[in-house]
């Protein structure tokens, strides 16, 4: 091929991919094309992060229920209430308990009272019972050390030269158990 045919068809082939370039720039459905594919990248990318957030955070509330758990059964574990005594009241028909907290929780609360006669058949079964210190005023738990009591008013009189039995259950679902005669 001679020179002067070449440089024709080098400057022919560089006018036609100009014009080519042109026509694509200018073609309006090839810019809605690459408009579309970056809008519909950019939602699937917000979709993307959005399930990730939430995901995430659906992970710490479960971290941190796990964690409230676990720390609520090593406390369930140091709990211990003494029964100092239990005092039947005929007159009255109420039932006195003095509890004691020695073990290593504190704010052990008191969420129910079963009693039970001798052969284990419920008497009563008394809900959130009001528990109060030595001098008689109302707290809501017994710290480490601390002493109080629960009075309990009976709706049937308990049978007298009996064996009954207690259970008092914490807010952490412990279960303390006694007995006495009346």
């Amino acid at each position: 091929m001679s020179n002067r045919k070449m440089k024709r068809s080098v400057s022919e082939l560089k006018l036609s991919g100009k014009r080519k370039m042109r026509s694509l720039f200018l073609n309006r459905k090839a810019v809605s094309v690459v408009l579309s594919t970056i809008v519909l990248t950019a939602g699937v990318l917000a979709m993307g992060i959005a399930v990730l957030y939430w995901s995430y955070s659906w992970g710490n509330m479960a971290t941190r229920a796990y964690s409230n758990s676990e720390a609520n059964n090593a406390k369930a574990v140091q709990e211990r209430l003494g029964f100092e005594y239990i005092a039947y009241d005929v007159s009255s028909n109420s039932l006195t308990i003095s509890l004691i907290n020695w073990g290593t929780a504190n704010s052990i609360n008191i969420t129910s009272v079963h009693l039970s006669n001798s052969l284990h058949q419920p008497v009563g079964g008394y809900s959130n019972p009001q528990i109060r210190d030595i001098t008689g005023k109302a707290i809501s738990s017994l710290n480490m050390g601390s002493e109080g009591y629960i009075k309990i008013f009976l709706t049937s009189s308990l049978s007298s030269n009996s064996l009954y039995y207690i259970r008092v259950v914490s807010g952490r679902g412990r279960t303390f158990d006694s007995s006495f005669a009346t």
